[in-house]
């Protein structure tokens, strides 16, 4: 991964300006749900140090290029960093009390001094000669007007009290607090911003961009940087100027590639020289901000591994990876993005990591790793799940177009977003996100046991009946019963189908029969029989889900008939186990089947398929699980034959 974002970072930084890598430049809404309007401002917030008073000055029009480094909205480190702010967010507003007034120890004393100030002492104190270390003190002497004015009742500097002290339109916006000073002692009469204090500027070179003179032991002979393996001067423990950054996977993760390190000795084994961080630094806000990917819901990085004989510019690589996690994670068109990357030609081989992590956009936690996903094996998923999807578009009796659509003429092509919506993930258990797990086997090609997948299936289906909506965070939501169950088991189907060539799946059972037996004349010329046999083959049913397809089928009649009759709910349905059906219940089904069979005079449909679950069944010799079993009887039931 270090080699990756090193390379990134060194071609991200050819275009950098000398204050990109310590700015942020966020982005906010311009306009509604409804698209009227929104028009963002920044909200100058000035302390006359004459009079000992702070007021809200003229908004100035945001302007997402220009704004950020016109008033120096550096991106905020958190964790045990000291607050050096002087421009923020508007949800931010501690950050700048924190940085000019300091806040109470656990005791509830107030602090004797800003952050800021205790910064310059601590790390910088030949800068405490400059105007920036006399304002800041100058500052300090009106914390108690500032909170008096701004602190919530909570005793934290409060937004609403700027926002309510405002004249704002419905659709308008503060965005950004930005700190101004008037002071006559220095002959500031109007508003003078920090950009412009002398000593500000040198105290952000000195703190984020290393323009620091060397001490003495500093000189020493140069160390070896763990990220480049080779010797370099001026290398340290990293200290990441933020905490949103992929490098905390070296430091403060649970899941991390440094677990192996010895704790006590992590500074020696875990050092890097200033110029390898910096790279570091810029290839991580890359990936974070444009190579990201959703997998099962969660955020995911993409991250190649390439050879070192790869010389084609990594972000060319990185860009056809994540037009194809596209194909594969996200609900989008196929003909538009393979349009795309048709006439890219790159025959290298390379590995992907997809690293999972939680954040707000100010700190970064590793959630989860899906590794070393061969190239060969990404792209030949990609072509399986489309193979299949083409496929199940013209096999009769499935109604796919029906199956993959979810409204408005929206029909989804089948991927592991839609997979995603069929492996139920509980509300109460959102750590233990199943489908996840799932795909990570899939990436990595690991086995995936057969009596999972039927587990899932099994509690889609509970979902459905017994409308348990509110209990998971992905299930969407089906009103009509016979849909909802058509739609699963034919999805499940797809993706045995796309699992199947790569012998993924453990135990998968083998087709009794892989050809077909010869039907009867009277067989042959039933169309409804033709679509049913083709389908055996295409979904290589062995008897014993031959079998269990058949009663499905019967139980399809019966239902249609107590529709017809004017029982809406289909009560013959109450007569499935949804918890799985074992043989003591298939062989109840299949008795009660029989008795409204007769009830309704429906021997004529019925009949051929009662024949061919004797037929199929092994009344001795039944080892099929439940759950599996509960999942045939139902393709039956979902197949369409007119």
């Amino acid at each position: 991964m270090l080699q990756t974002l090193i390379k990134l970072g060194r071609q991200a930084g050819l275009n950098q300006g000398e204050w990109d890598d310590i700015l942020h430049r966020p982005k906010f809404p311009t306009q509604t749900k409804k698209g009227d309007k929104i028009t963002n401002y920044i909200a100058p917030l000035i302390f006359n140090l004459d009079h000992g008073t702070s007021s809200l000055g003229k908004l100035i029009p945001y302007d997402e290029e220009k704004s950020p480094e016109r008033f120096f909205n550096v991106k905020i480190q958190g964790g045990n960093n000291k607050a050096i702010y002087t421009c923020v967010e508007t949800k931010g507003f501690e950050q700048l009390r924190k940085s000019f007034f300091g806040i109470p120890d656990k005791n509830g004393n107030p602090s004797v001094q800003g952050q800021f100030t205790e910064a310059i002492d601590k790390g910088f104190p030949d800068l405490q000669t400059t105007p920036l270390y006399e304002v800041l003190q100058a500052l300090f002497q009106h914390r108690d007007a500032f909170e008096s004015s701004y602190l919530s009742e909570k005793g934290s500097a409060d937004p609403k009290k700027i926002t309510e002290a405002l004249s704002l339109k419905p659709n308008e916006q503060v965005v950004l607090l930005v700190v101004g000073v008037i002071w006559a002692a220095k002959g500031w009469d109007e508003p003078v911003y920090f950009r412009d204090i002398d000593g500000y500027k040198s105290f952000l070179k000195r703190k984020f961009l290393d323009d620091n003179p060397l001490s003495s032991d500093e000189k020493q002979a140069p160390r070896l940087c763990y990220a480049t393996g080779e010797l370099r001067e001026n290398v340290r423990e990293p200290e990441s100027i933020v905490r949103y950054n992929l490098n905390k996977m070296f430091v403060t993760t649970t899941i991390n590639y440094a677990n192996n390190f010895d704790g006590g000795n992590f500074s020696r084994n875990y050092q890097i020289d200033r110029e390898t961080l910096t790279d570091l630094e810029r290839g991580s806000q890359k990936l974070l901000n444009e190579y990201k990917t959703k997998i099962a819901g969660i955020d995911h990085c993409i991250i190649p591994q390439l050879l070192h004989s790869n010389s084609a510019p990594i972000e060319d690589t990185l860009d056809k990876l994540s037009r194809q996690s596209d194909l594969l994670f996200q609900y989008k068109i196929y003909e538009e993005i393979v349009a795309e990357i048709a006439d890219e030609v790159d025959e290298e081989p390379y590995w992907i990591n997809f690293l999972g992590f939680e954040s707000d956009g100010n700190f970064f936690k590793t959630i989860n790793i899906i590794k070393d996903v061969s190239r060969t094996h990404f792209e030949r998923l990609i072509r399986e799940f489309r193979i299949v999807n083409e496929e199940f578009k013209s096999l009769e009796g499935v109604n796919w177009g029906n199956v993959m659509s979810v409204g408005d003429g929206n029909v989804l092509e089948f991927n592991l977003f839609t997979v995603y919506s069929i492996i139920p993930v509980r509300k109460d258990k959102e750590k233990k996100n199943v489908a996840l797990l799932l795909f990570k086997q899939l990436l990595e090609k690991r086995p995936i046991e057969r009596e999972k997948l039927f587990g899932y299936f099994r509690e889609l289906i509970l979902c459905h009946r017994f409308n348990r909506y509110s209990g998971y965070t992905n299930i969407r939501k089906n009103n009509i019963f016979d849909f909802a169950i058509r739609d699963a088991v034919f999805q499940y189907l797809a993706l045995f189908k796309v699992l199947k060539p790569f012998k993924l799946i453990h135990n998968m059972e083998q087709t009794d029969n892989p050809i077909p037996e010869a039907v009867t004349p009277a067989e042959q010329s039933s169309e409804s029989q033709k679509k049913v046999e083709a389908f055996f083959i295409k979904m290589d049913y062995n008897d014993s889900q031959k079998a269990l397809f058949y009663l499905g089928r019967v139980l399809s009649t019966v239902a249609r008939k107590q529709y017809e009759k004017g029982y809406t709910s289909k009560p013959v349905l109450n007569k499935l186990n949804y918890n799985g059906m074992d043989k003591d219940d298939i062989l109840k089904l299949k008795k009660d089947l029989s008795e409204k069979t007769q009830q309704y005079s429906l021997h004529a449909f019925t009949e051929p398929a009662f024949s061919r679950f004797t037929e199929f069944f092994n009344y001795n010799n039944w080892s099929m699980k439940p759950n599996e079993a509960l999942f045939f009887i139902l393709s039956g039931y979902s197949f369409y034959s007119k």
